[in-house]
């Protein structure tokens, strides 16, 4: 193996570090991202709840109201069946008397129905508020864990650049520029080695996609300190120093 691919496989080698580094600082912010979007939707959850709650209440408070001022009215009539003098004025007092009892009776149904209604919803609001401050602290929890990989993985990131800025130097800029380009196709995975498809090694293929190779690749792969790139992956192949 050539000068030129063993500094290949040196960039290339560096190149997978920095991938695995940024790729799980990467997973790390994307969970920080998810849970964000699932504390925002529980706390819309919770202003939707919160909301109907409040309009419920709204209904219940009002008919609540209703209910007092009927009850004082019926009150008030009973008071006036004792100081009419006819009976054609009592009748028409118990009647009306009647009348509003039967009201205030479906009144007091529909309050009820409400009043149930509403503890139903808070029991939910409170459910809903319990998951929000779960989400919320998990939350908390994912922030604390990549800003400690950020804190953690800062300083090898730092020096495995440098490392790759060193490495790139030594190699003919347009060499890197075909590395690069392949490296952000691949993950990091530029190069592949031509491994045996048998025993015999009579036979061949990139390592990066399987394909079999011709003798005549195997053969400038030995023989040449030069680029060869795999037909059908484009990836760079290299060959192992033979034993």
């Amino acid at each position: 193996m050539g000068a030129m691919m063993r500094a290949l496989l040196d960039l290339q080698e560096i190149e997978l570090q920095l991938v695995d580094i940024r790729r799980e600082l990467d997973r790390k912010q994307r969970q920080v991202s998810a849970q964000q979007v699932r504390l925002e939707t529980a706390r819309q959850e919770f202003d939707s709840r919160h909301e109907s709650t409040r309009r419920l209440q709204m209904q219940f408070d009002e008919l609540d109201v209703e209910i007092k001022a009927r009850s004082a009215h019926i009150d008030k009539l009973r008071q006036q069946l004792n100081t009419v003098r006819t009976n054609k004025e009592y009748a028409a007092l118990l009647s009306q008397m009647n009348n509003e009892k039967a009201d205030l009776s479906k009144y007091e149904a529909r309050a009820m129905q409400l009043m149930e209604e509403v503890e139903a919803r808070k029991r939910e609001l409170a459910a809903t508020e319990q998951q929000q401050q779960g989400e919320a602290g998990r939350l908390g929890e994912l922030r604390t864990q990549h800003e400690q990989s950020v804190e953690s993985l800062s300083g090898r990131l730092e020096r495995l650049t440098k490392q790759r800025d060193e490495a790139a130097a030594r190699l003919d800029p347009k060499v890197v520029e075909q590395f690069n380009r392949l490296s952000k196709k691949y993950g990091g995975e530029a190069m592949a080695e031509l491994q045996p498809a048998d025993p015999r090694r009579t036979e061949f293929v990139c390592g990066g996609c399987f394909m079999s190779k011709r003798a005549d690749i195997v053969n400038a792969l030995r023989l040449k300190d030069e680029l060869v790139f795999c037909k059908s992956c484009g990836r760079i192949l290299y060959l192992k120093d033979e034993a």
